[in-house]
């Protein structure tokens, strides 16, 4: 493949997963909504990424239920990551095309820390497919997710 001009490492393998945690830490931190949610980025590795969430009153409804937004935004997160770590081609535009979340277990408890971790179980050409699960601080499965990301390639 090499010799068709077809990187064949992927980018956290070329630059480190070190490098690569801290670069999507800070463009995380940079998005209006997970800077305003406080999520952050705990570790990656190829095809995997790991977040936290420490949740806030705010998150909840009028029933004292967490907000299932929450829940698909973090897992929006941590299956994208988890694919980008597999990007072969830097100039790769990348988004989530569709994403079914199921809502397994109510959380009511303000004062804890949520944790959603995300994996590529296939990244091709055109798309990756993804899944992720978020777990409340007891260890308890919160939700599961299965989503599809197209990938364009720019000419």
């Amino acid at each position: 493949m090499a010799s068709l001009g077809i990187p064949t490492m992927s980018l956290i393998q070329k630059v480190g997963e070190e490098a690569f945690l801290q670069r999507a830490r800070k463009i995380t931190a940079s998005q209006p909504l997970f800077s305003w949610l406080g999520a952050s980025i705990v570790s990656v590795s190829e095809g995997y990424c790991e977040m936290e969430l420490p949740l806030r009153e705010e998150f909840f409804n009028d029933r004292n239920t967490l907000q299932g937004t929450v829940l698909f935004a973090l897992l929006d997160a941590a299956t994208f990551v988890a694919s980008r770590t597999l990007v072969r081609d830097k100039t790769e535009m990348d988004f989530h095309q569709e994403m079914k979340v199921n809502f397994i277990k109510a959380v009511r408890q303000v004062n804890q820390t949520i944790k959603a971790n995300g994996r590529a179980l296939h990244r091709g050409r055109s798309t990756a497919v993804v899944e992720g699960e978020v777990y409340d601080e007891a260890g308890a499965l919160v939700a599961k997710t299965l989503g599809t990301i197209a990938i364009l390639h720019p000419k």
